[in-house]
């Protein structure tokens, strides 16, 4: 579905993308920002102001919406590990494939930090499953005036996910 055109590369891996989405108007074409370990997925802003982490080849939004970009760069470096511990690409997985893959991984514990589940006094890593449903649900749960920039995480995230020369 997508038209995704590569644009020059920027810095850890990044590149500027234009990416087609879709919204309840139809389909339009909004910048993005791709990293090369996880071709597939970009970080969009549509609408205007908010941003999320779109499946290219389907142009839907997989998760909840973001203040920050930087906040859904991270969301997207945790999406791709989870891909990557599934040993599956992005870029190759329609929604059906995405479901399953979700579903297989739903009871293992996320492959990355910060994201954890207390129950009973006892703290554990999310499963995908729990943490896929955290991500579905639409709330704004960041202050960006208060919190540290997430970018040096997802940047590190990326860099566990060995990128094909």
């Amino acid at each position: 579905m997508s038209n995704e055109q590569p644009m020059p590369e920027c810095q850890h891996g990044l590149s500027e993308i234009s990416v087609e989405v879709r919204t309840n108007f139809g389909v339009v074409t909004v910048p993005g920002l791709a990293h090369e370990a996880c071709p597939g997925l970009a970080v969009t802003m549509n609408p205007f102001g908010v941003f999320s982490v779109t499946q290219i080849r389907s142009g839907l939004k997989l998760c909840n919406i973001y203040q920050r970009a930087s906040s859904a760069l991270l969301a997207m470096s945790w999406w791709a590990l989870i891909a990557n511990a599934e040993n599956k690409s992005w870029k190759e997985m329609g929604p059906a494939e995405a479901s399953v893959m979700i579903s297989k991984a739903s009871d293992k514990p996320v492959p990355f930090d910060g994201c954890t589940s207390t129950t009973k006094g006892v703290t554990r890593k999310m499963t995908v499953g729990e943490w896929f449903q955290h991500q579905r649900i639409p709330m704004h749960d960041e202050f960006p005036w208060e919190e540290t920039d997430p970018f040096e995480t997802a940047i590190d995230n990326f860099e566990r996910i060995e990128v094909p020369v």
